[in-house]
């Protein structure tokens, strides 16, 4: 079959007709949700799907990394900065029509303990939320918070209506303009219309999401008509065929994507700080991104993405040296560390994997490394239960760094000082908060907490016929809210 399709790839000519009915749009993407419930998981893509789509927070990050309002019209602060008081939108129901209020926000937050995916930590700082009136909130906080508004627009901010939340993995009852209609797990979830959107009537009548774990199928899905566009595709070898087709047009944006390498600090031999400054030595994180992305996507030296404002363009503190690697393991007593690296199997990760492996076992590491189903098998292990040695995953939370001072994730990271640091910009002026993450960051970095090998690039694949879709993949959501279709179809 591929050699069939790549010859039709190769030519000057344009898609298939649309496979999608008018007021339609498919989209092909490659990780697909176990489920639909993003209080259990840590995995990006039950958010990429839902997170403004479907459900819906106080505020969101727009496509330039701004906060803009969403369910709440305003908000202001109070003189010490410890109680914000929201102003929520007339108008706003749940998909089942039940009319959201002050009560369903008070309900969403106070509920918080009850998420096992670790994020909802990031909010922990709330200390009330009180309802003012039915139309107006007020969130206290134990101390100022600079991110507070941005952790808002995030998974732990999303309003669920108050005692509906026993069906979580299987139904949505949101409050954006789209509904899951259906959701066949891996495969395909189709979005609808929620006609009694408080933002009226979205663009499209119906999205269907096509997931596929192979991406040479995922983009052949747009040369046969099977889908209108592919969104965050990470197969950049299969690009040149597109170059010379004007029925589609490439996008490339920046993400919050950080190709991270994870230690599990708890555990030997991880918990030895040699060690890590091992594995990171060992490996050419250049390297790495030549074979894994085809040298797209941007080096960093730590947790940071150039469109955070505490970015800084500083040298790598471990920079490739496999002898220096070698000395380091020797100083621990373990020049030969046999190692568990658990690596997701979608086709981006085991690149990246086996590169890494390369790399580790000429530097005298011994490394098992185990390919695990995504999302279900590795989430479980690695994210959920923390077993694990060394692993590899994209992470794309907004200004995510701060997860090394969260005792519940999955890095085991423990470090005081960092803890000091971070708690001292996030409450501080908010003038001194990017001098203060800075500070925060190189600290991670210098203590090799993980290894940060690049930053990806947000790549799509658009039909002529679709408009609508952010270059950049800023918040945590594939954000389809404005999409549409330009040959009638929206």
């Amino acid at each position: 079959m591929l050699t069939l399709m790549l010859p039709l790839a190769g030519c000057a000519v344009g898609p298939a007709p649309s496979a999608s009915a008018p007021g339609e749009v498919t989209i092909a993407l490659s990780r697909a949700p176990a489920h639909l419930d993003y209080t259990r998981d840590a995995g990006a893509s039950i958010a990429q799907a839902l997170l403004y789509n479907v459900y819906e927070t106080l505020v969101k990050v727009d496509d330039e990394g701004r906060i803009q309002p969403l369910l709440a019209e305003s908000w202001t602060v109070s003189a010490d900065r410890t109680a914000y008081t929201f102003e929520l939108r007339d108008g706003v129901r749940f998909s089942d029509g039940r009319p959201m209020t002050a009560d369903d926000v008070k309900f969403s937050f106070d509920r918080l303990p009850e998420w096992t995916n670790g994020v909802a930590k990031n909010l922990s700082g709330i200390t009330a939320t009180e309802v003012v009136a039915p139309d107006v909130v007020r969130i206290r906080i134990a101390e100022p918070d600079n991110a507070l508004l941005t952790t808002l627009a995030t998974r732990p901010g999303t309003i669920y209506p108050e005692n509906d939340v026993d069906r979580l993995t299987t139904r949505t009852n949101g409050t954006g303009p789209y509904v899951v209609e259906s959701y066949d797990p891996g495969a395909t979830m189709r979005l609808v219309a929620n006609d009694d959107y408080w933002g009226g009537p979205p663009p499209l009548r119906r999205i269907t999401l096509d997931y596929y774990t192979d991406p040479t199928a995922q983009t052949n899905a747009l040369m046969t008509g099977g889908a209108d566009a592919a969104l965050g595709v990470d197969a950049p070898q299969l690009l040149p065929q597109f170059d010379d087709t004007p029925a589609f047009r490439v996008t490339t944006g920046t993400t919050n994507g950080e190709m991270v390498l994870s230690m599990n600090n708890r555990t030997a031999p991880f918990d030895d700080k040699r060690v890590r400054q091992a594995v990171i030595h060992a490996i050419d994180a250049n390297g790495v991104r030549a074979v894994a992305a085809e040298g797209r996507g941007t080096m960093i030296s730590s947790m940071v993405p150039p469109t955070d404002p505490w970015y800084e363009d500083r040298p790598e503190p471990y920079p490739y040296d496999p002898e220096r690697a070698r000395q380091l393991l020797a100083e621990a007593g373990t020049p030969h560390p046999t190692i568990s690296f658990k690596v997701p199997n979608l086709p981006q990760y085991v690149r990246t994997g086996q590169t890494v492996q390369s790399y580790l076992e000429a530097a005298g590491f011994r490394v098992d490394m185990r390919i695990l189903e995504f999302p279900a098998v590795w989430l479980g292990e690695v994210l959920t239960s923390h077993d694990y040695q060394l692993a590899v995953i994209i992470h794309a939370e907004p200004q995510d760094i701060r997860q090394f001072s969260n005792p519940n994730y999955y890095f085991g990271y423990q470090n005081a000082q960092a803890d000091a640091v971070l708690a001292e910009a996030r409450s501080g002026p908010p003038e001194d908060y990017a001098a203060g993450m800075r500070r925060y960051a190189r600290i991670i970095a210098d203590d090799a907490a993980a290894g940060f090998l690049y930053l990806t690039d947000w790549i799509d694949i658009l039909s002529d016929r679709v408009t609508g879709v952010p270059t950049n993949a800023s918040s945590e959501s594939i954000d389809l809210t404005r999409l549409s279709r330009t040959d009638g179809g929206s």
